[in-house]
């Protein structure tokens, strides 16, 4: 190794004390401190009680002086063990033999003890009297094939074999912003320490290629760099959420299922690319390139890793050691968690904190309060990283920051409309009351993209969900088998103040006026379906038609007669697939808005059929709804319906007078025109 000029290891020495002092010494060091600090207060206090006489207070002295070395030796000293559990290879045949070859390969005449930590390093020093030690973290053995761990470890063990002491610390230092450590004072040597490093790193590096081969080591590096990034995000997104009410003592199995079985790896890999091209020190950028950094190339997913199997005491014992990282004030048992057994309404809430987080960061870029559609917006103007909230801390397994900011919206979207995960820690699939799949990144993509989404993300940062009510009220009611008992739910309940009914404009809905119905001939009959609470059959009544509006909801007619007690509307309660036999062929105006669509995908064919039915010779349909295209996502309840269910009116005697798809950026809609010819 090349000696290091102008930076000597006093100089260094210097740097170590004003940056990372822990560094120079070790625990047993601190840990013989603190008991020898100990004891000579005790022992001085005690001398100076009994010099004055007082037994009393000298035996309280000592007493308390041996309770806390008792504490320093129960407590404090085996921390290093508790965090950093030894593991015995003997059960763990695959992994000693990793181990075995490594330790050969670098030349080490004794085998190192391993020990387990929960984080995703690999390390390797000399530990007392000279014997080797070797830190493997949990998150590496269940990521990395055997011969990519094997190439790791024999890095660590020349780093720690072959690198003297103060050229490790110029190694240690090149991760460190020594100008900010140093009170933001330039820092003079920073360059020539980079330019150090690089070399003892490369040197490193090609002693290491030399025993595994080039492309091993390459292959080892890059997966090893993955699946450090893969375990931040999998912890932010599934297991620091709850930290706060235990620890999750299955962390890594889930861990391991998801880099092994859903591609986390492969996810994660443009974000990690772009990290290296653009956030990584350039020493470090061009040494990985140099040993074959491959950005853009796929990662398979972990295939027979060394450590088949993980113990359940372990798992749990490093578990804690995670939420000890971050709780303050970590008691000294804590309850175990198990996040296939966690109530979707915790996510539920745990999405909705990360929502109002978003809105926060938005109402700071944007300087005003925002809305759902604002984020819809800077993300398909290209302006989502400009966005300073808790998402951007880690690298993301998302394709973009956009995709990122449209998927917390559109996750509280969806749980609110009654959606789950299915999987405990795949929450990227949500499935609906009925069965239906949305895969919600694949749909911010296309948002993202500008193609047209069935609800509407226009809402309010603050304020309750006005959906809310009907969404749950549709959800028990569809789990049950029953499409339209919630309705009553809902009207009946709105009338006490208990429910909110979403649909309730006060208004007659703006598409219907828009357009531009012709006022009624002499005698002219029309039939409102789903009435509702009565604006759209006031309207067309208004026009002179002889109107007659139903509901399957006894309360919303009721609601309907309170609100215009001199109302011509004949209300009635009917339900739509058993209407009244004289209804049949019998009005010259049939108005359909949003009913349709509030019914399950297979009832919406003999819907239509019921509501066609309606039509006289000579007489017309208007129908409005939402919009989708075929096959696309179902964000039920309402099923938008479909360019073929838009053409269904038109086979049961009809004809099509004018089908318009009217697109917005928040919603794609319907206004139809039917027409049954004379006879």
């Amino acid at each position: 190794m090349a000696e290091i000029t102008e930076l000597t290891r006093w100089r260094l020495l210097w740097l170590m004390l004003r940056t990372r002092p822990r560094t120079l010494f070790p625990e047993s060091l601190a840990f013989a401190v603190g008991v020898g600090l100990v004891t000579a207060a005790g022992a001085a206090l005690v001398h100076l009680a009994s010099t004055f006489g007082d037994r009393i207070i000298a035996g309280l002295t000592a007493a308390i002086c041996g309770v806390c070395l008792f504490a320093c030796a129960v407590v404090w000293w085996p921390r290093f063990g508790w965090r950093n559990r030894r593991l015995s290879l003997v059960d763990h045949p695959r992994l000693r033999a990793v181990v075995r070859e490594a330790v050969e390969l670098a030349g080490w005449d004794r085998a190192p003890t391993v020990r387990v930590r929960a984080w995703a390093v690999v390390l390797a020093w000399r530990g007392r009297w000279g014997r080797g030690e070797l830190m493997l973290g949990l998150p590496q053995l269940v990521g990395l094939r055997p011969d990519e761990l094997r190439a790791v470890i024999v890095r660590e063990l020349l780093h720690c074999s072959t690198l003297r002491e103060h050229e490790r610390h110029v190694l240690l230092l090149n991760d460190i912003d020594v100008g900010r450590a140093m009170s933001g004072r330039p820092n003079k040597h920073r360059a020539r320490l980079r330019e150090h490093a690089l070399r003892l790193r490369r040197d490193l590096w090609t002693a290491t290629a030399d025993r595994v081969g080039r492309d091993v080591l390459a292959r080892a590096t890059r997966r090893e760099t993955m699946v450090d990034h893969a375990f931040g995000r999998y912890l932010t997104s599934y297991v620091l959420p709850v930290r706060d009410s235990g620890h999750v003592a299955d962390l890594y199995r889930h861990f391991r299922w998801k880099i092994a079985d859903d591609g986390l790896l492969d996810r994660m890999r443009p974000a990690v690319d772009r990290f290296v091209a653009e956030r990584l020190d350039r020493h470090d950028t061009a040494l990985l390139e140099e040993f074959g950094w491959k950005a853009g190339e796929p990662v398979d997913p972990v295939t027979g890793a060394a450590f088949q199997w993980i113990p359940d005491a372990l798992e749990r014992s490093l578990a804690r050691v995670v939420q000890k990282e971050h709780v303050k004030g970590f008691p000294l048992r804590s309850k175990p968690l198990w996040l296939g057994e966690f109530d979707p309404h915790l996510w539920r809430e745990i999405a909705a904190g990360r929502w109002e987080s978003l809105f926060t960061a938005m109402a700071a870029l944007l300087g005003r309060t925002a809305c759902a559609l604002d984020a819809v917006r800077l993300a398909r103007d290209g302006r989502a990283a400009e966005l300073d909230w808790w998402h951007t801390a880690l690298l993301c397994a998302h394709p973009t920051p956009g995709v990122c900011v449209l998927v917390t919206l559109l996750d509280v979207e969806l749980r609110a409309r009654g959606y789950v995960h299915t999987h405990p820690v795949r929450h990227r699939l949500l499935t609906g009351p009925l069965g239906d799949t949305v895969d919600v990144v694949e749909l911010a993509g296309r948002i993202e993209r500008g193609q047209p989404y069935p609800f509407d993300l226009g809402g309010a940062m603050t304020g309750s969900d006005p959906d809310a009510d009907a969404r749950r009220l549709a959800a028990e009611h569809l789990r049950g088998g029953d499409a339209t008992g919630w309705f009553e739910r809902l009207y009946a309940g709105s009338a006490t103040g208990d429910t909110v009914v979403p649909w309730d404009a006060h208004a007659p809905h703006p598409l219907l006026v828009e357009g531009a119905l012709e006022r009624a001939e002499e005698g002219g009959r029309a039939l409102v379906v789903g009435a509702g609470l009565g604006d759209d059959a006031e309207y067309v009544a208004r026009l002179g038609y002889d109107t007659v509006a139903f509901d399957v909801s006894p309360s919303a007619v009721r609601l309907a007669k309170r609100r215009f007690p001199g109302t011509t509307v004949d209300y009635r309660v009917a339900d739509l697939f058993d209407p009244p036999a004289e209804w049949g062929a019998a009005f010259d105006l049939v108005v359909e808005v949003m009913t349709v669509q509030s019914l399950p995908e297979h009832l919406h064919g003999p819907a239509i059929e019921r509501v066609a039915g309606f039509v006289r010779p000579g007489g017309t349909l208007i129908v409005i709804a939402s919009a989708r295209d075929e096959g696309g996502p179902v964000f039920a309840p309402p099923w938008p319906l479909t360019p073929a269910e838009i053409g269904a009116f038109a086979e049961h005697g009809l004809v099509a007078r004018r089908v318009e798809e009217l697109r917005e950026p928040e919603r794609r809609r319907w206004r139809a025109t039917f027409g049954r010819p004379s006879a």
